[in-house]
């Protein structure tokens, strides 16, 4: 299977710019990408955010994107399923009318939410957040695939419904999770669902056992459209000409946004049992935070470098299970 390409943004936007232009440069990167030959465009869903991240609603760019791109996937990194944020009908609903106008270039890939500013906002109670996750794609499944469909959770209770319009793909479009922790590997293996698949920073050593949670762990849904387990993973990208000068323009943002990680995720750790296992890479976090070699050599989290660099370097991930590699190209700026 040929290794797949795409890029993620955060829609981050920098000190002195404009929130405005950003979000019509996001919109250039992504036809410039279709352009390039990248198979995969994806968003990330952000809200009230700090530090320039401002992609707060993506499904309006998806739809934007629809009609000035033809070829190119269009995958959200993530949708946000806490029911707070996102009712799980309402995602379905946008999901199945983008897939439409896309011509049936819409994926789905799902997340809890990780940061508290978020959850706070829309008043989510953060233990609550995994269940809500699971419940509300088994519940955009149900909506997708059947005709007339019920439910019955301790989140959501449905009478019998029909979905209108469903999704143009059948039996529905590509769906999967963001997963950080083996825990949410193996659940999406056994839903058979595919993955988006990262280590906070913690290394080869802690990707490989991810992948290989995932793949044995992996059961064939007969109802939905993988045959098979797939994997992402997502890499930071810095390329200039020469390596010095990736690293002279890249080191610093790159380890910023590592800071910005050690502060987030430890935080987030200690407000709920299901987000504990943020705390376990603390070490690893503040490493990637100040030490540039252990970032780029062995946190298995971006490449950078000259092109024949960065190639070395992707081949990498390969080698580590990626099928799928999402660059996240953000932090410096469009031009």
């Amino acid at each position: 299977m040929a290794v797949k390409f795409g890029f993620w943004s955060e829609q981050e936007t920098l000190v002195g710019q404009s929130y405005a232009r950003r979000l019509h440069e996001l919109v250039e990167e992504a036809v410039f990408a279709e352009k390039m030959g990248f198979d995969i465009v994806s968003l990330s869903e952000q809200h009230v955010a700090l530090g320039g991240i401002s992609s707060s609603a993506p499904e309006v760019v998806y739809g934007y994107l629809a009609a000035v791109t033809s070829r190119i996937r269009l995958r959200p990194a993530v949708s946000l399923m806490p029911k707070k944020i996102n009712h799980a009908l309402r995602t379905a609903e946008r999901a199945a009318v983008t897939d439409i106008l896309s011509n049936g270039r819409m994926e789905l890939y799902c997340g809890r939410a990780n940061t508290t500013i978020a959850m706070r906002a829309f008043n989510v109670e953060p233990a609550e957040t995994l269940s809500q996750m699971e419940e509300g794609i088994a519940l955009i499944r149900e909506a997708f695939s059947k005709d007339i469909f019920t439910f019955n959770g301790e989140h959501y209770q449905v009478p019998p419904r029909m979905l209108v319009p469903k999704p143009l793909q059948k039996p529905y479009p590509l769906m999967g999770i963001a997963a950080t922790s083996e825990r949410s590997h193996v659940w999406a293996a056994h839903q058979g669902l595919a993955v988006l698949s990262h280590t906070l920073y913690q290394g080869w050593e802690a990707q490989a056992k991810m992948v290989e949670a995932y793949r044995s762990a992996w059961r064939r849904d007969p109802n939905g459209p993988l045959d098979r387990p797939r994997l992402g993973m997502p890499v930071f990208l810095g390329i200039a000409e020469t390596d010095q000068a990736a690293k002279d323009i890249y080191a610093e943002p790159l380890m910023h946004y590592a800071r910005i990680s050690t502060d987030a995720y430890p935080r987030l750790a200690k407000i709920a049992d299901d987000y504990a296992y943020m705390g376990e890479g603390l070490e690893a976090l503040q490493r990637a935070a100040t030490d540039w070699d252990y970032l780029l050599n062995d946190s298995a989290s971006l490449v950078c470098g000259n092109p024949d660099t960065v190639i070395r370097q992707l081949e990498r991930f390969i080698d580590a299970g990626a099928e799928e590699i999402l660059f996240h190209i953000d932090s410096v700026s469009h031009a």
